[in-house]
């Protein structure tokens, strides 16, 4: 912002705001810096950083309300969209056809999901499934329908003993023994006693037998006939698959998920909510029993984030202990381990759908605002601090936080709350301010009327799913005024300047009727109404404008006219504007398929009275 005055005619002071950057609602509307506005909503930063309108929204499908989670599947060469709708499953090709219903009664609860080895497993606190390709068909299974069942025991003599091999699947009931047969026992003991009854399948050098007969209770399996000595001595040649007692639900009742170092952690079981549990290298469908680790004390386990060689594990706010810890993976003895340590203690995560990133920089939402995990470059310590300073008045007074949802899009972080969306910009300039409790922050939009209960970002698309049901799509491919509106509605934008004294609130100001204006970005269609706003009123319009760019492929005869340059417009005030002693100016967009996007504001003035 500039001020300078006139040298000829009537003394007159000019005010030019411009270099705009984003909102601030950390203070009152006369306090914030001109480059940011108090107001401004459903605005965005274009390639140059200058506030333009968002592309709206438009709904593509309607499926079972409400939705839970959405996540892109790329298999056989072909993008999918995977629904998860109250307690189904849907796979839908955009564009084509209907979402196709492929599984239902799987929980009406929040899901969270990773790809691994092809296939797309989605976890929500009562199922854990997974989408795959099955005899030439997609399906959608229970991942305990198609756990990997462990060999538990090797080298067990009739009577027992042998050697621990694999530890067992929390995922299945079913497990492997392989035994030494000795050619004159019948009896052969298992490694787990008080068996449910269910049917066991025994091997002997590869082929199946069925004259035995199970003690339960004692877990032993009695054989009508000896099985026979293994062809090569000392070689196993009997397995038995039977079935002990399942953990299964204790999987199935995570909410949370991320793969690190090759494994899936899985966290967030209501009844065990300080655990996390570890899948094996590689296989989502094997949970070793031995394989979880309780991260801290009692509170809950909300999310993971990737920091250099460390996983960062995010609890909830806790007096008591430290809400950031961090694992790494290292090899003992020749074994690769997880272990955890404490890492930051402070903010926690109130948000288990709100974790995302702004390029390298881990990112959750906390009760205070959103926060990201900084690490020091010299001395590699790690800290929590506040990102979202300017738009923390109005986030942090948002009921339900807990159910906010986050998308990381074009390098930004976007956070859905109770029908509006929270905007952290990592493409601009940070900021330093010293009430971040850090060293930056970054600028930050505000969206109204977006319903998204879930969202999703895949390359330059941004999706999302709403508690009735619909599947929605923001309109960046769409090259048309007609990316412009919500559903067919009209985005509603604005950019507010600061309630200005221009340096002094003691005296009388007025507006010059000459000399005002606003530079606004070319488009094929847009349109401003221009507001002032004093100590005196609520805002009045001065001036409406159109400032279409004249084109045959696009022609509204309504509002024809034959400007065909596609430099940026300026649109005087042509008002006076007498004894204020704070102005702000408001430009408006709400006109159907319509762009906007300004520059700068430039009023002239000129000095009265002192206030009395």
């Amino acid at each position: 912002m500039a001020r300078f005055a006139v040298p000829d005619g009537p003394k007159e002071y000019v005010t030019t705001y411009a270099r705009f950057r984003g909102v601030d609602f950390s203070t009152d509307p006369a306090l914030v810096d001109a480059s940011r506005s108090p107001f401004a909503p459903n605005l965005i930063s274009d390639a140059g950083g200058m506030p333009e309108k968002r592309p709206g929204w438009r709904v593509l499908a309607q499926v079972t309300a409400p939705v839970n989670g959405l996540y892109r599947w790329e298999h056989g060469g072909m993008e999918y969209l995977v629904i998860h709708a109250k307690d189904r499953v849907y796979l839908w090709r955009e564009g084509v056809g209907e979402p196709q219903l492929l599984h239902d009664n799987l929980g009406n609860h929040r899901s969270q999901g990773f790809v691994m080895n092809g296939n797309l497993y989605i976890l929500n606190g009562e199922a854990y499934f997974c989408m795959m390709e099955q005899e030439g068909q997609i399906r959608c299974r229970k991942v305990e329908e198609m756990a990997y069942v462990p060999l538990t025991s090797i080298g067990r003599k009739p009577a027992g003993g042998g050697v621990e091999y694999e530890p067992v699947n929390m995922l299945t009931a079913l497990r492997r023994n392989s035994f030494c047969c000795d050619g004159t026992s019948v009896n052969y003991l298992l490694d787990g006693q008080d068996l449910p009854y269910k049917t066991m399948e025994c091997m002997v050098d590869g082929e199946r037998i069925t004259d035995y007969q199970v003690d339960y209770a004692k877990g032993i399996v009695v054989f009508g006939t000896a099985p026979p000595k293994p062809a090569v001595a000392g070689r196993d040649n009997l397995e038995i698959t039977f079935t002990a007692k399942s953990q299964a639900e204790v999987i199935d009742r995570c909410t949370v998920c991320s793969v690190y170092a090759g494994c899936v952690f899985v966290s967030g079981n209501r009844e065990k909510p300080a655990y996390d549990y570890r899948s094996a290298q590689g296989d989502p469908t094997y949970f070793p029993d031995v394989g979880y680790t309780r991260v801290g004390s009692e509170s809950a386990v909300m999310g993971y984030r990737r920091i250099g060689p460390y996983q960062a594990i995010i609890k909830e706010a806790s007096e008591q202990e430290a809400t950031v810890y961090l694992r790494q993976e290292s090899v003992l003895d020749g074994e690769t381990v997880y272990p955890v340590k404490q890492g930051i203690s402070g903010v926690g995560a109130v948000s288990k759908y709100a974790f995302g990133n702004i390029l390298d920089e881990p990112l959750f939402l906390a009760a205070e605002g959103v926060f990201g995990i900084y690490t020091s470059n010299v001395s590699e310590e790690k800290s929590v601090q506040n990102r979202s300073y300017y738009i923390d008045a109005a986030l942090t007074r948002e009921e339900d936080l807990a159910e906010a949802a986050a998308a990381e899009w074009w390098g930004r972080y976007v956070l859905a709350v109770n029908g509006r969306c929270y905007l952290l910009d990592g493409t601009q300039q940070k900021s330093w301010r010293s009430q971040s409790l850090g060293d930056y922050l970054y600028e930050c939009y505000h969206w109204e009327n977006v319903p998204a209960r879930c969202l999703l970002a895949s390359g330059g698309d941004l999706y999302f799913g709403t508690a009735d049901g619909r599947i929605c799509r923001f309109n960046t491919d769409i090259a048309r005024m007609e990316r412009y509106a919500d559903d067919g509605e009209p985005v509603v934008c604005a950019w507010s300047t600061k309630a200005d004294d221009d340096g002094l609130f003691t005296q009388y100001k007025s507006l010059a009727k000459r000399g005002c204006g606003v530079l606004i970005k070319p488009y094929l269609r847009s349109s401003v109404q221009v507001m002032v706003r004093t100590e005196q009123d609520f805002g009045r319009p001065i001036r409406y404008a159109t400032m279409d760019i004249f084109d045959w492929e696009d022609l509204d005869f309504s509002r024809v006219g034959f400007v065909s340059s596609d430099a940026p417009q300026v649109v005087a005030f042509n008002k006076k504007i007498k004894r204020y002693i704070t102005l702000q100016v408001i430009v408006r967009n709400d006109g159907p398929n319509e762009g906007f996007g300004v520059f700068g504001i430039t009023k002239r003035y000129t000095k009265g009275t002192s206030v009395k």
